[in-house]
């Protein structure tokens, strides 16, 4: 009896994931809370100190 193997694919490592600037600003404006400047000094923090803005830091490439 023969038995067949399946060839496992690579996993892609690390994951790319795309999207553009104006993307980012707009999610992390949604989920910041306050209203006015309060709420866009809190997005800012969500895109330059949160632990997804360190982890993405070095990986981040405009085209």
């Amino acid at each position: 009896m023969k038995t067949t193997t399946r060839k496992r694919t690579p996993r892609l490592s690390p994951r790319r994931f795309v999207t553009t600037l104006g993307d980012l600003v707009s999610a992390a404006y949604d989920a910041a809370d306050g209203f006015g400047e309060k709420r866009v000094e809190r997005a800012k923090l969500i895109l330059t100190r949160s632990p997804l803005a360190r982890a993405m830091s070095p990986h981040v490439r405009f085209v």
